[in-house]
This record gives C-alpha cells, sequence and structure tokens, in this order.
C-alpha cells in the first residue's frame, strides 16, 4: 500500500469517525429529550392512544421507505461528483412518489384503519398522508451533506427538528390531544427537517425531467428498494398483526418498547449512514471491507449493547415509575425486543457490504427470511401469549442471520466475531435473565460487569468513551 494511499485511508476513517460522533453526539443530546417527551406524552396519553399512534407510524414509516424507490441511494453511491441535473432529478422523482403515495394513503385511509382494526385512526392517516412528500423530498439535500461527509449539520438539522417535534407533541398532549398529539408533532417534524436540510445544503430545487436519467436512477432503485422494501414489512407486524390478533393497547405496549429501543441503539442508524457514505470509497478491496465489518461489529456490540442492557436491568424499577403502571406489560416485551435491536446492530455493515457490492437481491433474500419467521410465529402465538407472542417472535427471527453471515462470507470471507463475543455474550446473557424475571434478573448486573475483568475488554472500553467525549467535544 502506497504512503499516499495510507494517507488518504487515514483520512477518510478518521472525517468517517469524527462525522459519526457528530451524529452520536446529537443522538446522545437527544436521549434526554426523547426519554422525557416520551416519558410525559406516554404517561399522559396512556397504552391504548400510544397503540393508535404506533398503528399509523409503523404503516407511514413503511410507506415512506417504500417511496424512497433507492433513489437516495444512487445519488450517495455515484462515484462522481453529484450535478444539479441528477439533483433537480431526484427530487421530481421524489417529489412526484411522494404525490402519489399520499393521495393513496388518504383515498385509502379507511382501508387501512380497518386493516389494523381501530376506526379512530382513519382521520390521523388523511393528516399524515398530507406529511408524506415532505418526507421524501429533502433527501436529495441530504445525499449533498451526507457525501460531503458533513455530519456535523446533519446532527444539528435533526436535533432541531425533534426537538421542534416535542415542542408541538408535548401541549397537545397535555391539553388532552392524545395521540393526535404526536401525529400532529411528526408532521411539524418532517416539514422543518426538510426545510433546514435544503438550507444547510444550499440546493434549490427545480423540476427537471430526463428520460435516460429517470430509467437509470429507477432501475438502480428497483434492486436495492426491493430488500428495503420485505425489511419493512416487519415493521407492519405490530400494527397489523398485533393490532388485530391481540388490540391498540398491546400494541401500545409493543410499540413503546421498541421506541425505547430506537433511542437507546442510536448509534446503529449512525453507523449505518456513515457505512453508506465511507464504504463506498473502499472499493471492492475485500481485505479492508472485512477488517471494517470487524471493527464495526465491537463498536456496535459495546456501544448498542450496554445501553440496551443497561436498561433491561433497571426497566423494571424506572417503567412503571416513569410511565405510569399502565405501562408494565412493556416490561416483560422490552428484553426480547431489546436482543433483536442489539443483533440488528451487530450485523449492521454485514448489509452494507452487500450492498456496497451490488448484492442486492442476497440482502433481499436475508430479509425476507427475516420477515417471514417474524410474522409467521407472530401469528402462531400472539393469539396465546399476547405481546410476548410478538417478543418470541423476535428472538425466532435471530437464526436469519446465519443467511446473512453466509452471504457475507461467500462474497469477502468471514469476518472475525472473536473480539466482541464477551460483551456480546454479556449483553445477550442480561437479556435472557431480565425476561426471565426474579430472582434471575438480580444476576444480570453482575453478568454486565462481567467483562471488565479482562484488561483487553477494559481497554478497549475506555478507547471507545475517549474517541467519542473528544469528538464529540469537538
Amino acid at each position: 500500500m502506497t504512503a499516499a494511499k495510507r494517507a488518504g485511508e487515514g483520512s477518510l476513517r478518521e472525517k468517517a469517525l469524527k462525522g459519526g460522533m457528530f451524529l452520536a453526539g446529537r443522538q446522545i443530546l437527544g436521549i434526554g429529550l426523547r426519554l422525557i417527551a416520551v416519558f410525559v406524552i406516554t404517561r399522559i396519553i396512556g397504552p391504548y392512544e400510544y397503540g393508535l399512534f404506533a398503528a399509523c407510524m409503523g404503516i407511514f414509516l413503511y410507506l415512506q421507505s417504500f417511496g424512497t424507490w433507492g433513489i437516495d441511494v444512487y445519488l450517495l453511491r455515484k462515484p462522481e461528483d453529484l450535478s444539479k441535473e441528477e439533483l433537480n432529478q431526484g427530487f421530481t422523482l421524489l417529489l412526484a412518489i411522494g404525490l402519489v403515495f399520499g393521495c393513496l394513503m388518504y383515498g385509502f385511509r379507511g382501508a387501512l384503519a380497518a386493516a389494523v382494526k381501530m376506526p379512530a385512526v382513519k382521520p390521523m392517516f388523511g393528516v399524515l398522508a398530507l406529511s408524506v412528500p415532505c418526507a421524501l423530498i429533502y433527501l436529495p439535500a441530504m445525499v449533498q451533506l451526507d457525501r460531503a461527509l458533513d455530519f456535523r449539520r446533519v446532527a444539528i438539522n435533526e436535533f432541531v427538528s425533534q426537538t421542534f417535534q416535542y415542542v408541538v407533541a408535548v401541549p397537545l398532549a397535555l391539553a388532552g390531544g392524545g395521540a393526535w398529539s404526536l401525529v400532529l408533532g411528526l408532521v411539524a417534524s418532517n416539514l422543518c427537517l426538510c426545510v433546514l436540510t435544503y438550507q444547510a445544503a444550499g440546493l434549490r430545487p427545480r423540476l427537471h425531467w430526463n428520460r435516460a436519467l429517470v430509467r437509470q436512477m429507477l432501475g438502480y432503485g428497483l434492486g436495492y428498494s426491493s430488500s428495503i422494501w420485505v425489511w419493512q414489512l416487519r415493521s407492519l407486524v405490530n400494527p397489523i398483526l398485533v393490532g388485530r390478533l391481540a388490540g391498540a393497547e398491546a400494541v401500545g405496549y409493543v410499540g413503546l418498547a421498541i421506541r425505547i429501543c430506537e433511542v437507546l441503539s442510536f448509534v446503529r442508524s449512525a453507523a449505518w449512514r456513515i457505512a453508506m457514505a465511507a464504504l463506498a470509497k473502499l472499493g471492492n478491496d475485500t481485505d479492508r471491507l472485512r477488517q471494517s465489518i470487524t471493527e464495526g461489529m465491537r463498536l456496535q456490540t459495546l456501544a448498542v449493547g450496554l445501553p440496551l442492557a443497561g436498561f433491561a436491568i433497571i426497566a423494571p424499577y424506572t417503567i412503571a415509575h416513569a410511565f405510569g403502571t399502565r405501562w408494565e406489560p412493556a416490561i416483560r416485551v422490552y428484553p426480547f425486543i431489546a436482543l433483536s435491536y442489539f443483533a440488528s446492530s451487530v450485523f449492521n455493515l454485514h448489509s452494507s457490504v452487500l450492498y456496497l457490492l451490488k448484492r442486492n437481491w442476497s440482502v433481499t433474500a436475508f430479509h425476507a427470511v427475516h420477515v417471514f419467521l417474524i410474522a409467521g410465529s407472530a401469528v402462531l402465538l400472539v393469539p396465546r401469549m399476547g405481546i410476548l407472542g410478538y417478543g418470541w417472535g423476535e428472538v425466532v427471527a435471530l437464526a436469519s442471520y446465519v443467511v446473512l453471515h453466509y452471504f457475507v462470507q461467500h462474497e469477502i470471507g468471514s469476518p472475525s466475531y472473536r473480539i466482541g463475543a464477551i460483551w456480546c455474550g454479556a449483553a445477550t446473557c442480561v437479556f435472557i435473565l431480565t425476561a426471565l424475571g426474579t430472582p434471575a434478573v438480580y444476576l444480570a448486573p453482575l453478568v454486565l460487569l462481567f467483562p471488565l475483568l479482562f484488561p483487553e475488554e477494559r481497554s478497549s472500553l475506555h478507547g471507545y468513551a475517549q474517541i467519542l467525549l473528544s469528538r464529540t467535544g469537538a
């Protein structure tokens, strides 16, 4: 490897890491904001109203992910600099898709409400339909910032829009708005993020149509998006299957546990976005790609496993006080969902590398197996076990990661699972012990501290903490 190449690789790694720490720093600041807001809102509106919102949110997010059609990824991965024509074409396509999907969501809002067996959500779907275009058209500007690895500006924009969401939602919840408080807060946040992102990127979008470019974007996006469409089907399991089989309150319990996991596993989404922007610069160097997965797994094991496992230990003592006694059933399902999020974070970069190598259909196959396992298990178990049936469905779906490992091993060889095995094993044991309840849960803190007996693990934890503190303080 030449000196220039080593310097370039080090510069890319440093820039990506610094940008990632800005995203993580924003997420850390956002954790406090989101947890406080979630505590306040859910305690006021209760499981039933939150279940209505969770049902709407699950379907909305699926339509949003479907509507991107991989256009953002096409723009993000293009090796050459993006032209104004390409950015405007992406904006035009996303605007058209957003308008079509928004109209469809509005027109079929009654059918969607019937699908989840919750008539009260029909007008909520109508309002959410209005924000579908905004949830899509911000992507070209976001891509512009991501390609420049300007994650500092991305982090600021996301934090401001998230703050605005709860500035709207909390007063409405206190005023008795119920699920509407969260729906309107989400709409406000999407609009705010769209405006801020275009301002930060300095883009002034224009309508543009080039048939050859449209075919190129949509053709590329189909291969990529098909895997995302399949994966996002798992977001429909709670609103549709749990909603129909166990009711709105059950959707609320599962939705709250999912929301807490999303807040605590903040590094997972940051790592995926950095990987999409940075891994493309590594080319097809299998050794470097394999090393990237190995390093990424260790970081994810620490940065995602510790918060999720730590909350699993304190959840029995905090949820009832923070959210109210009505939310105690969420404690029982949280360890199962946390284990699923933890596994997803550990294997996060596996999928990113397969996308980079244009093995989109391999990722689609993995996603199909995963969704089949969780949905099939939920259909069988929720009628018998309630929300715990959904939790066991998450556990059964972990078997799908064997498929993902097989595809990665076939392409670049097997990454090393050894270096993160101790922390991974400790976090997994904590989830198992907390799921078993008393008295097993009392052993969980000791298990989580067990890796600290090893000097190498103490050193790695200290090193990541120093990186995080120094970069977020920069």
